[in-house]
C-alpha cells in the first residue's frame, strides 16, 4: 500500500552546520532548497507562525532514502531522541537512528567522520543476523541524532541495492525504530502498510555481547530484529529493534515536525484514501487528514498519522495527472467560444451595409 521511505527528516538547530557534514563531508547532492511552504507546516501541525527552511539531499540523485534537513524559527529546544549522555536509554521506544552504507574498511569513513568534528558511540562491530554480515559503528550527529556507518560484507538484493555506497557514503538504506510490541508492529508495517519482511529474527546467542556493545546494552540481552521492505527495492526499509525485557519508556509526543531529530518518516501512499480508512481501522491516530498541497511544486495530498511505535509517518500521493485534466479542458474549450463569437460577427455585419446605402439616396 505504500512504497519505501522515500524521505527521512531531520530537524536541525543549524542548517549550514548540518549540511557542513551531509553535503561536505559525506559528499550528498542537495536536489532542492528553500522555505517550506506555509501550506506544509499547516499540514505539519506546527506551531503557528512558525517559520522554516529546508533541504533535500540525495546520493547521485537516487530518488529513494533521501534525507531532508529543516530549521525552524523560532528554533526549538524539544529533542526527539538524547540517548547518548542523556535524559533517554538507547532501548527506549521510539525513532533510533538513520542509516548509510560505507566502503571497506569502515575505517575511512570513521576518520572523515571524526576530522569533521563529531563523536563515534562505540568502535566499528562486525556481527551476524542470520546469513547477514555487517559491520557497523555509530556516532552523534547534529543535534545528537543517532547515526550508523555501515559495511555489508553479507548483504542481499533485499537489503543492499547493487553498487551501493556508489559514492563515499551512501542514500538512507535503512531507519531504525526500537519497537515495544512486536505483534502489534508486525500487524501495522505488514498489514496496515504492506511492506515485507526481509529479517525477522533474534541475534545468536554467539553474536549477543557484540551487539550490546554496538546498541549500548547490558551484556546478554536479548535483541531481535525487524526489518521491513517494499520490494525489490533495497534502500528506505524499516529496522524495527525489540528488546524484550530490557524494553524502556516510550518518547511518546518526541517524533513530530518542529522537533530536533530524527522527526518524519515519508512515504509514497498508492491510495491515500484506502490507506487512510486501514490506519483507522488499525486504530492509528490520524494527525492530519488527507489535505491538497498545491503549493510545494507538482500537486499532492498529504496525511500524517503515527505508528505503533511513536513513529510519525507523512503519506503523499501526487495528483499531477488529475490537475492537468481541467487544465486540458479549458485549452480546448478557448477555441470553441471563438468560432461561435465569428458566427455572431457575420449576420451583425451584413444588415448595416445596406442600410447605409438606404440611408444615402435618401439624402439624395
Amino acid at each position: 500500500m505504500v512504497s519505501a521511505m522515500r524521505l527521512a527528516t531531520l530537524g536541525v538547530s543549524n542548517l549550514k552546520q548540518a549540511l557542513a557534514l551531509f553535503q561536505g563531508v559525506m559528499a550528498l547532492k542537495v536536489e532542492r532548497s528553500g522555505a517550506v511552504p506555509q501550506s506544509v507546516l499547516k499540514a505539519w501541525n506546527v506551531a503557528p507562525g512558525t517559520k522554516a527552511q529546508m533541504a533535500e539531499l540525495s546520493c547521485k540523485g537516487y530518488p529513494i532514502g533521501r534525507l531532508r534537513l529543516v530549521q525552524f524559527t523560532p528554533q526549538p529546544t524539544q529533542r526527539v531522541r538524547v540517548d547518548h549522555g542523556g535524559a533517554d536509554t538507547g532501548t527506549d521506544v521510539g525513532p533510533k537512528a538513520i542509516d548509510f552504507y560505507v566502503a571497506d574498511p569502515i575505517l575511512d569513513a570513521v576518520r572523515k567522520i571524526e576530522k569533521a568534528g563529531y563523536k563515534f558511540r562505540s568502535p566499528p562491530v562486525k556481527h551476524q543476523i542470520a546469513d547477514t554480515i555487517s559491520e557497523e559503528c555509530l556516532f552523534s550527529g547534529p543535534d545528537g541524532v543517532p547515526v550508523l556507518l555501515m559495511v555489508g560484507h553479507r548483504h542481499f538484493p533485499t537489503s543492499m541495492r547493487a553498487g551501493a555506497p556508489d559514492g563515499p557514503f551512501s542514500e538512507i538504506p535503512t531507519v531504525s525504530i526500537v519497537a515495544g510490541d512486536l505483534v502489534r508492529t508486525r500487524a501495522f508495517y505488514a498489514g496496515v502498510l504492506g511492506l515485507t519482511a526481509v529479517t525477522d529474527a533474534e541475534t545468536p546467542e554467539q553474536y549477543r555481547s557484540l551487539v550490546n556493545n554496538l546498541t549500548g546494552t547490558p551484556d546478554g540481552t536479548r535483541i531481535h530484529f525487524l526489518l521491513y521492505a517494499d520490494k525489490p527495492e533495497a534502500s528506505g526499509k524499516i529496522l524495527c529493534v525489540h528488546f524484550f525485557d530490557r524494553t524502556g519508556k516510550r518518547l511518546t509526543g518526541r517524533m513530530k515536525p518542529g522537533h530536533l531529530g530524527f522527526s518524519l518518516l515519508t512515504h509514497d501512499a498508492r491510495n491515500l484514501d484506502e490507506l487512510h480508512q486501514a490506519l483507522r481501522v488499525y486504530g492509528a491516530e490520524i494527525v492530519t487528514p488527507p489535505t491538497l498541497i498545491g503549493d510545494d511544486g507538482p500537486p499532492y495530498r498529504v496525511m500524517l498519522a503515527k505508528g505503533p511505535n511513536e513513529e510519525m509517518f507523512e503519506f503523499t500521493q501526487f495528483v499531477s495527472a488529475p490537475a492537468k485534466g481541467p487544465q486540458r479542458a479549458v485549452k480546448k474549450a478557448a477555441p470553441v467560444k471563438k468560432k461561435v463569437a465569428k458566427k455572431k460577427a457575420k449576420p451583425k455585419a451584413a444588415p448595416k451595409k445596406p442600410a447605409k446605402k438606404k440611408a444615402a439616396k435618401k439624402k439624395r
